[in-house]
């Protein structure tokens, strides 16, 4: 298994960041991604990753493959499901969930295109076509499927605990 090395705290402004919202923004630049073979239970599934994403959406997190175990393990709880994963990243755990339990999963992260694009690239490239159906919802607005009726939430990896990363750094 290929593992994304990274220090935790990069994802922090540093605390006496002076930056000003008054200042310009700066132009968009092209994102770059890197591809990597994972190997998931049972299977090996390509996957695209940004090698910089300013919402965190760049890489797999350990837990993601812990999950994936655990959801092979006890497969029954998935059985007849309608799913939606909250913070799908990359799109790896719902793609690994299709193709081994043909789940009716729908993806869903930040409001941001490129995540987006990402994780239909990857639905792709690891033979999920067309891509699963994406909701963009960033936490804190209002939701916007209005009456979903999905039975089962997934979410994997979405928090991050900054004061147990800065003690895991020193």
């Amino acid at each position: 298994m290929d593992i994304a090395l990274f220090s935790p705290s990069s994802l922090f402004a540093d605390q006496d960041d002076s930056s000003s919202e008054a200042e310009e923004e700066k132009p968009k630049t092209r994102q770059s991604y890197v591809e990597r073979r994972h190997q998931f239970p049972g299977m090996e599934l390509v996957i695209r990753e940004f090698s910089f994403h300013q919402l965190n959406a760049n890489l797999l997190w350990p837990g993601t493959f812990a999950f994936a175990v655990w959801l092979v393990q006890d497969q029954f709880c998935l059985q007849g499901r309608r799913c939606i994963e909250l913070g799908s990243g990359t799109g790896a755990l719902a793609i690994f969930l299709r193709k081994s339990f043909n789940l009716d999963i729908t993806t869903s992260d930040y409001d941001d295109s490129e995540i987006e694009e990402n994780i239909a690239y990857n639905c792709r490239v690891n033979g999920i076509s067309p891509a699963l159906p994406h909701i963009k919802h960033s936490w804190g607005d209002t939701f916007p499927e209005a009456d979903p009726d999905w039975d089962l939430i997934i979410a994997s990896d979405i928090l991050l605990c900054e004061s147990l990363i800065n003690v895991l750094d020193q």
